[in-house]
C-alpha cells in the first residue's frame, strides 16, 4: 500500500472510531490547541510541511506555527495548529503519518511524523542560523502543567518562549536573533497519578536531556528557566552533577556552560500542598507532592545548600527570582465530582520561599514581583508589560553569559 494510501486507512479507521464513540456533532473546536509534529525532514520548510498535512484525510485548517532543527536529530519539529475539532482526540500516543517514499529510503533516521500533544521531552521551538548561534535557553513547566501550554497566554495563541523571546534575545554586535529556545516537558499529573518518581527521578531525566547538548562539538552558554517544581528540578540537576564530583567530561562540560538559571514562583523553602493532597490521595505521587511541602521538607533544605554550592563563586553564575503577589485559586471538586481550581485563594508559594538567593543577588534588578497568581506568573500576552520587564533582564542575562563565556575561553587559550 502507498504511504498516501495507507495514512488515509489510518486516518479514517481514527477519524471513525473516535466520531461514533464521543459523537461528531458534539464536538467543538479549539483553536488555540497545540500540537508537537516530530520527524520533519530537514528540506521542508513551512509551505511544505503544511501542504503534506493537508494532503491527508481528516485535517484541515493546519497552521505552521514554528518550525526548527530538533537538537541532535537529522530532522526538524514544528508547532502546529488545525482547524478540525477532531483532533481534540487525538490518542494519547499521538499519530504517525509515513512519509513520502523517498524519505523512507535510509535519507532520515525517522520515516514518519508524529503528531502529539504531551510535548515530553526537549522540544526547540526556534533554530538561528548556525553563523548567529551563540546561546541555549531552556525552559521547565511547573508541577501539573504542560511544557507548552504552561507558558501560552491565558485565553490566547500567543507563547512567549517561542513568539517574543527569539526575536528579542539579539547579538550586540550585528542584531541577529542568537538563542536557541527550546522547553523540556515531564510527567507531573497530580490528580489520578499513577506515577511514583521523586524529585531526583525527574532531575535525572532532565540530566540526560542536557548531556545530550553537552555532547555537541559546541556547547554554548546556557540559561535555564524554571516554573515552581521545574526550578526545583533545576536546582537538583546542578547539585547532582557538582556533588557527584563527576569526571565525564560532558559533565564538565555541562556545569561550565550553564551561566544562567531564571526561578519563576518556585518554592524554594517549599509551597502550600495542602489542597492538592486531598486529590493525590494515597497515590503513589504522594511523596513527590510532600516533598515540596514548606513544612519541614528536609529534601529541599538539603537542596538549598547543595545548590548553592554547585553555582560557584560570584561571576560564575547569575539567579534570578520572581514571586508571584496575587493569590491562587486552589483545587476543589465540582458539583460533578471533578477537581477544579475554584477552591478557596491562597498563596501557594510566599515571597520568601520564591526569593533564597545569594547575597550578592537580593536586589531589585535580581528579585522581581510580579503581580499575577501562580500560574499566571509565566503567561505573557504580545504587548505584556511584565514580559517586558523579564526580557530586559533575560536580554542582560544572556550578553553577560557571553561575555563570560568568551573570557574563559580567552584564559584557557592563553594557559594552554
Amino acid at each position: 500500500m502507498a504511504a498516501r494510501e495507507f495514512a488515509d486507512s489510518l486516518f479514517s479507521r481514527w477519524f471513525t472510531s473516535t466520531a461514533e464513540s464521543k459523537g461528531a456533532d458534539k464536538a467543538s473546536p479549539k483553536e488555540s490547541d497545540t500540537y508537537r509534529v516530530s520527524g520533519v525532514p530537514l528540506d521542508w520548510d513551512h509551505e511544505r510541511l503544511r501542504s503534506f498535512l493537508m494532503d491527508q484525510q481528516n485535517l484541515t485548517g493546519a497552521m505552521v506555527q514554528s518550525l526548527a532543527h530538533e537538537a541532535n536529530t537529522e530532522s526538524q519539529t514544528a508547532t502546529v495548529t488545525f482547524e478540525n475539532a477532531t483532533l481534540q482526540d487525538l490518542p494519547d500516543q499521538g499519530l504517525n503519518i509515513p512519509l513520502p517514499h523517498e524519505y523512507a529510503c535510509g535519507l532520515l533516521s525517522s520515516q514518519y511524523l508524529s503528531i502529539e500533544k504531551k510535548f515530553l521531552g526537549l522540544t526547540t521551538l526556534y533554530q538561528p542560523l548556525s553563523k548567529d548561534h551563540k546561546i541555549d535557553v531552556i525552559a521547565l513547566s511547573g508541577l501539573g502543567g504542560h511544557a507548552f501550554g504552561s507558558f501560552k497566554e491565558r485565553g490566547g495563541s500567543h507563547m512567549w518562549l517561542r513568539d517574543s523571546l527569539p526575536r528579542d534575545l539579539t547579538s550586540e554586535t550585528d542584531n541577529g536573533q542568537m538563542a536557541r529556545v527550546m522547553i523540556y516537558g515531564y510527567e507531573s499529573g497530580v490528580a489520578g497519578s499513577r506515577n511514583m518518581q521523586n524529585l531526583e527521578d525527574l532531575a535525572t531525566a532532565f540530566h540526560s536531556s542536557l548531556i545530550a547538548l553537552a555532547a555537541s562539538q559546541t556547547t554554548r552558554p546556557i540559561i535555564l528557566i524554571g516554573h515552581s517544581l521545574g526550578g526545583l528540578i533545576i536546582k537538583q540537576v546542578k547539585a547532582l552533577i557538582s556533588l557527584s564530583r563527576s569526571t565525564i567530561p560532558d559533565d564538565q562540560k555541562l556545569i561550565r556552560a550553564v551561566y544562567g538559571v531564571i526561578f519563576f514562583g518556585t518554592p524554594h523553602d517549599g509551597m502550600d500542598i495542602s489542597s492538592l493532597i486531598p486529590m493525590v490521595g494515597d497515590g503513589p505521587n504522594r511523596f513527590l507532592i510532600e516533598s515540596i511541602s514548606r513544612i519541614n521538607s528536609q529534601i529541599i533544605s538539603i537542596q538549598q545548600r547543595d545548590f548553592h554550592y554547585a553555582l560557584g563563586e560570584k561571576g560564575n553564575s547569575e539567579v534570578f527570582c520572581f514571586y508571584e503577589t496575587l493569590e491562587s485559586p486552589t483545587a476543589q471538586r465540582d458539583k460533578r465530582g471533578e477537581w477544579k481550581m475554584i477552591g478557596p485563594p491562597a498563596v501557594l508559594v510566599t515571597k520568601s520561599s520564591a526569593t533564597h538567593s545569594r547575597p550578592w543577588e537580593d536586589g531589585s534588578e535580581h528579585i522581581c514581583a510580579i503581580a499575577r497568581t501562580h500560574s499566571d506568573i509565566v503567561k505573557f500576552g504580545p504587548h505584556d508589560p511584565d514580559y517586558r520587564n523579564v526580557i530586559q533582564r533575560i536580554r542582560g542575562l544572556s550578553r553577560r553569559a557571553i561575555k563570560a563565556r568568551d573570557r574563559l575561553q580567552t584564559t584557557t587559550s592563553k594557559c594552554m
